[in-house]
């Protein structure tokens, strides 16, 4: 488990977001962040039904479902946008 990668998930949490594995995601659209493998995936989905296969890595479901490989992940409901996913280098 990485340090900077605890403080950064706490520091989210504590502007309202929630952590990921510790809450049932919610049938609707949220907001999430997700550190996995080295990399700080963000986006939005339906939260009960991610889009694509959780089988195929990159995809939305593949990413929020397995949190035995996510090393951090946090979420809240999202006011609109569309659905999707976007990969970035860590915040930190």
């Amino acid at each position: 488990m990485d340090y900077r990668a605890t403080l950064w998930r706490k520091s989210l949490e504590r502007k309202c977001w929630k952590r990921i594995g510790k809450y049932r995601l919610p049938n609707e659209l949220i907001e999430f962040h997700i550190i996995h493998q080295g990399k700080l995936y963000s986006g939005r989905c339906i939260g009960a039904h991610p889009a694509g296969d959780t089988t195929q890595p990159g995809s939305i479901a593949y990413v929020v479902t397995r949190r035995d490989l996510m090393v951090e992940g946090v979420w809240r409901k999202a006011r609109g946008g569309q659905i999707g996913m976007n990969v970035r280098d860590l915040p930190y």
